[in-house]
């Protein structure tokens, strides 16, 4: 038998169920592979949304770390540098500053520590945490700077006098500071903070104003009124003046104060024809900026302390006040009234210091003012059974004149762009 005739006898053809079964594991493998194939992509897809998670938190880190380090770390950064500064402008024995020039001297006994910089002016470094580092710069003016990156800089942020721009008496009276504040990465203590390996992380720039409070009463006088014809020292009531301080001073040709022999003084009266009680004359600041320096801002009596703490400064702006015995005017310090002011009957007000009431001021008994008084508008003093008194004394102005006379806080930080003028 041929060969092709043996194998073909051999051959069977398949049934159908064969041929069912068959399909049935195809079918199966089918299956299989497609299920593969999705938990495949299910894989893809949650690993995908994983490492986005990821990446995404990641990103929100360093984003949350960058601005805290800016709007936080740099912040208080320059704050802290702002305040030096400060302190270094009250510290010097000559004042006013009229050149904010901090000094490093290792040579002398004990040695002045100004800075780590003189060049630039008040610098300090010191660690936050880590290999993580702060920096302050606090820049002195210096035209002939010889290094032309730092003259531009300096241009920018250098610390100016600018009493003449406050209408300050005298320069160094009013001092514009600005401080640079940096966070930084530090790898290597010999390079500077900003050269690599170091890396800055985060930088800000503020300014501040402060400027000295300078008590220029128009007259060396107990009582300083505007108008005299409005200016009345009635039965009981007393004006003291001093061996060398009158007892009222008002401008000339405005009318007489009348009081008579309770009007005391060398001389009793004195008058002027270039009287100026103005808030920028007396304080040598305007209402704003006294009122940005003042320990307490009030709008009415029902926060003003009793008694007025010690050497502090309080301005009240409201239209009309009332002191009483349930709130004397006690203690001592510099109390500004941007309107009418009463000192009630029974209120056992006893002040020390100087007043100043921008309107009418009138005052009762019992009740006692030790210093100065000056008034924009009209004034009434009268006693009762008691006596209402107010007593020039050169003493208590001398100390107030000296502890306002350091500089304090006129304008409030300002957070300023690099590239902005100063």
């Amino acid at each position: 038998m041929p060969l092709g005739s043996r194998w073909q006898g051999t051959v069977r053809p398949m049934n159908d169920k064969q041929n069912v079964s068959l399909r049935s594991v195809d079918g199966a493998a089918a299956e299989r592979g497609t299920a593969l194939i999705l938990a495949l992509i299910f894989t893809v897809v949650v690993l995908g949304i994983v490492l986005t998670g990821a990446i995404v938190l990641q990103s929100n880190r360093q984003q949350t770390k960058l601005v805290f380090a800016r709007d936080a770390q740099a912040m208080q950064i320059a704050r802290a540098g702002l305040t030096e500064a400060r302190s270094w402008l009250n510290r010097q024995v000559s004042q006013p500053v009229v050149a904010f020039e901090p000094v490093r001297d290792l040579l002398s006994s004990p040695q002045v520590l100004d800075t780590i910089d003189p060049d630039i002016g008040i610098v300090r470094e010191f660690q936050v945490a880590g290999q993580v580092w702060a920096r302050y710069e606090v820049w002195k003016e210096w035209a002939a700077d010889p290094d032309p990156v730092r003259a531009a800089k300096r241009a920018q942020w250098q610390c100016r006098d600018i009493s003449s721009l406050r209408s300050a008496s005298g320069m160094g009276a009013a001092w514009r500071l600005s401080c640079m504040g940096y966070v930084y990465e530090r790898l290597d203590g010999g390079a500077d903070f900003d050269t690599q390996p170091n890396r800055v992380i985060a930088s800000q720039l503020l300014d501040m104003e402060v400027q000295r409070l300078i008590l220029q009463i128009p007259g060396q006088a107990a009582v300083n009124v505007r108008t005299g014809g409005t200016c009345y020292i009635n039965n009981k009531g007393q004006v003291i003046g001093g061996g060398t301080a009158a007892g009222i001073y008002y401008v000339a040709g405005s009318g007489t104060p009348s009081g008579g022999s309770r009007i005391t003084g060398t001389p009793s009266l004195a008058s002027t024809t270039t009287y100026d009680d103005s808030y920028e004359t007396v304080f040598s600041v305007s209402l704003a900026e006294l009122k940005a320096m003042a320990s307490m801002v009030l709008s009415d009596l029902s926060a003003f302390p009793d008694p007025v703490p010690d050497s502090s400064l309080i301005v009240i702006d409201a239209s009309s006040v009332t002191f009483d015995s349930s709130t004397p005017l006690k203690g001592n310090g510099i109390v500004v009234i941007d309107g009418n002011a009463t000192i009630a009957a029974g209120s056992l007000s006893n002040f020390s210091g100087f007043l100043f009431v921008n309107g009418n001021f009138t005052m009762y008994a019992p009740s006692d003012i030790r210093g100065a008084v000056v008034t924009t508008g009209s004034m009434t003093v009268q006693g009762a059974a008691d006596y209402s008194t107010i007593t020039y004394d050169e003493d208590v102005l001398n100390t107030l004149r000296q502890n306002f006379g350091s500089y304090n806080i006129s304008r409030a930080y300002h957070r300023r762009l690099e590239e902005e003028e100063n």
